[in-house]
C-alpha cells in the first residue's frame, strides 16, 4: 500500500522561561501512514501522542520538519482530514443530527443533503432514532458515536482518533472499539489512532508506533499481524497476549520517565478545534 501520511524530522518546542531553545515535545519524529491502513500511537501520557496529532490535523504548527498527505502539505490537505476528540465537542444547543451537520453545513452543501448524509451516517452508528435528541440526553457511549458520525460524514479520507475512548467505562469502552472496526472495514479509511492502552491499540490496529518519552519521537512500530475481523475473543490468543507483552516490555522503559519530561502545551478547546478544522482556516 503506498503512504497516505509521512512525517519526517518533526519538532515542537514551546516557548519556557527557564531555557533559551524551549522545551521540546517533539524531536527527530519520523512515522509512515500506509493508505487504508489503522494505525494507533501508543505511549504514556505527556510523550506528546496528542500534539502530533494536532500538527497532523493543523491546528499546531510544526517547528521543523515535514509532515503530508498524499505528497501534500497538511495546509492543502485539511479537507481531507477528520477529528474525533476524548471530549465529544458537540455542541449542546443542537440536535444529535444539527451536531452531525455541522461540518457540512460549514461546507455549505444543500440542506436535504445534509439530512441524508446525517441520516446515513446515524444509521451507521446506530443512533438514527436519537436524531432528535440533545446531547444532555445521551450517554457517554452515545455522545462518542454521535461524534464519530460528525466526523465521516464530512467525508474525509483520513480519521484522527485522539483517546476516543479514554473517558468511557471498559464495557462500554469495549462495545466501540467493536462498532469502530465494523465501520472502519466498510468504509476503508485511513485511522489515526491515540490511545494509552496497550490492549486497545493491539486489537484495533494494523500497526503499533510505540512513542519514546519526550522529546516525542517513535521509537518502534509493532506490526500486528492477527485475523480480521476481530472480536472479543481474539483478546485470549496466544498471538494477541504475546504482542501485548512485546508492547509492554516496548513501554515500560518509558513510564518511568514520562512524567518528568512531561509538559501541557497551550490549552485548545475540542470545540473551538472542531470549528476550525471544518472552516478549512490555517492555524494562528
Amino acid at each position: 500500500m503506498p503512504d497516505k501520511i509521512v512525517a519526517r524530522d518533526l519538532a515542537l518546542s514551546y516557548p519556557n522561561a527557564a531555557s533559551d531553545s524551549g522545551h521540546a515535545v517533539l524531536k527527530g519524529f519520523d512515522l509512515s501512514v500506509r493508505d487504508g491502513e489503522f494505525l494507533s500511537l501508543l505511549g504514556p501520557s505527556g510523550c506528546g501522542k496528542s500534539t502530533f496529532l494536532n500538527i497532523l490535523a493543523g491546528l499546531v504548527p510544526q517547528s521543523s520538519g515535514d509532515i503530508r498527505v498524499d505528497g501534500e502539505p497538511v495546509s492543502a490537505a485539511r479537507h481531507k482530514l477528520g477529528v474525533v476528540f476524548q471530549g465529544y465537542a458537540l455542541f449542546p444547543w443542537r440536535t444529535v443530527r444539527k451536531n452531525v451537520e455541522t461540518g457540512l453545513e460549514i461546507r455549505r452543501v444543500s440542506r436535504a443533503q445534509r439530512r441524508a448524509e446525517a441520516e446515513h451516517y446515524l444509521r451507521l452508528v446506530g443512533l438514527l432514532d436519537f436524531a432528535d435528541h440533545y446531547p444532555h440526553q445521551l450517554s457517554g457511549g452515545m455522545r462518542q458515536r454521535v461524534a464519530i458520525a460528525r466526523a465521516l460524514a464530512y467525508g474525509p479520507e483520513v480519521l484522527l482518533m485522539d483517546e476516543p475512548f479514554g473517558a468511557l467505562d471498559a464495557q462500554t469502552r469495549e462495545s466501540l472499539q467493536q462498532e469502530l472496526l465494523g465501520i472502519w472495514e466498510k468504509s476503508a479509511k485511513t485511522v489515526v489512532f491515540v490511545t494509552h492502552s496497550i490492549d486497545e491499540a493491539i486489537f484495533l490496529s494494523d500497526r503499533v508506533a510505540v512513542m519514546g518519552r519526550g522529546p516525542g519521537r517513535v521509537k518502534e512500530i509493532i506490526d500486528v499481524d492477527l485475523p480480521r475481523p476481530r472480536d472479543a475473543s481474539l483478546r485470549h490468543c496466544a498471538a494477541f497476549i504475546a504482542l501485548r507483552q512485546r508492547a509492554w516490555e516496548s513501554l515500560s522503559t518509558e513510564l518511568a520517565h514520562a512524567h518528568s519530561h512531561s509538559y501541557a502545551p497551550p490549552v485548545r478547546t475540542a470545540r473551538d478545534s472542531i470549528a476550525e478544522i471544518y472552516a478549512g482556516e490555517p492555524h494562528a
